[in-house]
């Protein structure tokens, strides 16, 4: 089985999206999140879904993170899709709230998410993940403390 009947059929056990829905989809630019644009560009017709495409640089990798913003503009492009592009200075939110600069960078892209999500009315939030994002948010619920049934790792 492909990836792409992958997703669709991971898509339809779960319900995660209605016919004539609006989805974001969360691009950073990288290879995951752009093989789940591309999927979702993919499967648009079918699902009866339209896209929107939502970035947002951290400010924390220079002229690196500028470029993935371009870039993920230039696909939207590309794709003929409309895209919310942002900044936000994740180091000077980390050090006015005295957390990690992860946990402000992951609290700061969240909001943006739900925040696009809202202005576009999309109903889902599309975000790619990989092992590595399960296993993180599985220690981070330890770490704070979860009992039971917080120990999972992200649900579809």
């Amino acid at each position: 089985m492909d990836l792409v009947e992958r997703v669709r059929e991971d898509m339809a056990r779960h319900r995660m999206t209605e016919p004539g829905s609006k989805v974001l989809v969360a691009v950073s630019g990288g290879v995951d999140s752009v093989v789940l644009l591309h999927i979702l560009c993919l499967l648009c017709d079918e699902l009866e879904i339209s896209l929107h495409v939502a970035h947002l640089n951290h400010m924390l990798r220079g002229e690196e993170a500028d470029g993935d913003a371009r870039f993920v503009a230039e696909l939207a492009k590309q794709y003929g899709l409309p895209a919310t592009i942002r900044a936000i200075d994740v180091l000077k939110y980390s050090e006015k709230k005295r957390i990690s600069v992860e946990t402000a960078a992951r609290e700061v892209r969240y909001e943006f998410l739900e925040a696009v999500g809202r202005q576009c009315g999309a109903s889902r939030i599309a975000l790619a993940h990989h092992a590595d994002d399960q296993a993180e948010t599985i220690l981070i619920n330890l770490i704070r403390g979860s009992g039971i049934t917080g120990l999972k790792g992200i649900l579809p």
